[in-house]
Order: structure tokens, then sequence, then C-alpha cells
């Protein structure tokens, strides 16, 4: 918990630059990524492509919000009721929808080899089955405590629920799941564990640069405008012709944590959220003197 409180602390000190608070983000992602995965899965019965989207939105919906987040140590079980909300809106109006075969880990691997497929069909299937045999409350303990290998005391921290509560939901768990569907599902997670690679990190760091994307229009000249752009994990400005990098300051600035700088001159550029953590403006400075306020429109 205590590496928890110091990068949260550290990824909403408006003291810091904004690289540093997203590194400090980027830690918190690879710490609790697979617990948000497996959260994910137990609540969309297994399936690993919704439940990847899922998580990851969390993640983008967490950095934008946690300034909101009063009590650092608190994060784990803030996260899940995030991922649990991001669950119910990928689905909501519609049922489940399984991950295409062509996108399964195991597909990969089976590729022209119609037996091979046939048989990730079947286990992908029954790992589905198996998870929706469990109440919601049970999927997700189990997942926790056999995917992501948590604690009893981590789980019941992480669901703010006692621990007799845990034990008792693993017991009911384990009495429902016959057979081999514990550990073939156990393995299924394997496969898609979002720690296997930094894949899942980077999506979630791209997601996080993508919030500062789209247009903005100056406010006190209408006809100029000012795109910003990503590609990979660099954002670019775009006006009047001039296409500038932006990168976080590296000094002791007071703003320095809302604040990105370009490569080319002393410019630099302070994004503004609203109460919901939305970006809605773009102000530039040159030499430290405001020349513009922009309005994102689009």
């Amino acid at each position: 918990m205590k590496q928890t409180r110091a990068l949260v602390e550290r990824a909403t000190d408006t003291g810091r630059t904004l690289a540093e608070r997203h590194a400090a983000f980027d830690d918190l992602v690879r710490l609790f990524q697979d617990m948000a995965f497996a959260c994910a899965c137990g609540a969309l019965c297994g399936d690993f492509h919704l439940a990847e989207d899922a998580a990851q939105n969390a993640f983008v919906t967490a950095w934008r919000k946690l300034p909101q987040l009063r009590e650092p140590e608190a994060f784990p079980g803030w996260l899940r009721r995030i991922v649990l909300t991001e669950c119910s809106r990928l689905t909501r109006g519609s049922r489940l929808k399984t991950v295409p075969l062509e996108e399964g880990a195991g597909a990969a691997s089976a590729a022209g080899n119609p037996e091979a497929i046939a048989e990730w069909r079947e286990l992908s299937a029954s790992v589905r089955e198996a998870l929706r045999l469990l109440p919601r409350g049970e999927r997700v303990v189990a997942t926790l405590f056999y995917f992501d290998s948590r604690s009893h005391k981590e789980i019941a921290d992480i669901l703010q629920v006692p621990r007799t509560t845990v034990a008792k939901r693993l017991h009911a768990a384990r009495a429902r799941l016959r057979g081999g569907a514990l550990a073939e599902m156990k393995d299924r997670f394997e496969d898609r564990r979002p720690s296997r690679d930094e894949a899942f990190a980077a999506r979630v760091r791209r997601g996080m640069f993508d919030d500062y994307l789209g247009r903005y229009r100056y406010e006190q000249r209408p006809e100029l405008e000012v795109t910003i752009t990503r590609e990979d994990d660099r954002l670019f400005a775009e006006a009047a012709g001039q296409r500038n990098e932006l990168l976080a300051r590296d000094d002791d600035d007071a703003a320095a944590g809302r604040e990105l700088r370009t490569r080319e001159f002393d410019g630099r550029g302070e994004f503004i959220r609203d109460r919901g953590r939305r970006v809605t403006h773009f102000v530039y400075y040159e030499f430290g003197r405001e020349m513009g306020r922009a309005k994102k429109i689009s």
C-alpha cells in the first residue's frame, strides 16, 4: 500500500512535470493491470477481448479522474469500480460479444491447422460457460484469486468486503466449478495476462495522450485554429502552417503538471480541464507571455 500511495501522490502532484506524472501512472498501470483485467474477465464471463478494452478504458478514465481520489491507498478498489462501470458501458444494450477466433491468443499458433482452431474455439467456449456458472460476486473473487494470485486480504481490500466473505465466495466457486474448468480458465488467462509484455501499458499510455487530441479554436482569433495530433507517445501542435513537437516541461514551474513545451523555441502550451477532468482549452505562451487561449471544438 505504501508503494500505491507514493505513486498516486506522484501522479497527482502538480508540482511535478507532466512527464513525471505520466511515469508514475505508468507504474500504477503495471502494478494493477492484471488485477483490472481479472476483474473485467470476471464481470464479462471470460470474454478476453472485451475485458482488455474495459481494463484499458478504465485506466484512461482513472488517469483523468485521479485528482478526485481522496485516499491514495483506496486506488485498487476505486479502479475496480471504474472497471465494472466500463464493463457495463461496453455491454449495455447488447449481448456479450465473444472474441473473434482470429483474435484469440491461441488462434495465432493454430493458424492453418483446422483441428487446432476447432480445439481453441471449444476451449474458449468452455471457459466462458464455466464462468457463467458463477454468480458475479463469485466470478470476481475467483478471477482475482486464481488468475491474479491475490491474497484473501488483498481481495477483501479491493472489493471492500470482509475476508470471511471472500473465503465464502471462493468456497462456493470451487463447489460450482467441476473437472478441469478451473485449470483451463487459468491457462486461458495466462495467455492474455497484460503483464506478459508491454503492449497493454503502451495502449493505455496512448489513450492518456489521446485526451489532448483535437482541434482548438482561439477565442480572440476565431479564424486561427491549432490541431493537436499524436505519433506514438509524441504530441504535435499544428497552427498557421507551423508544426511543433510538444514536450513535458523539466523545470519546477508551479504549473508544470499541466504544461507542455515546444522543442523548437521558447514556447509552451497549457491544457485546461473542466470539473469532469475533460480537456477544454489549450493556452499558448511564448517567452512567458500568453499569446492566445483556444477552446477545444472537436
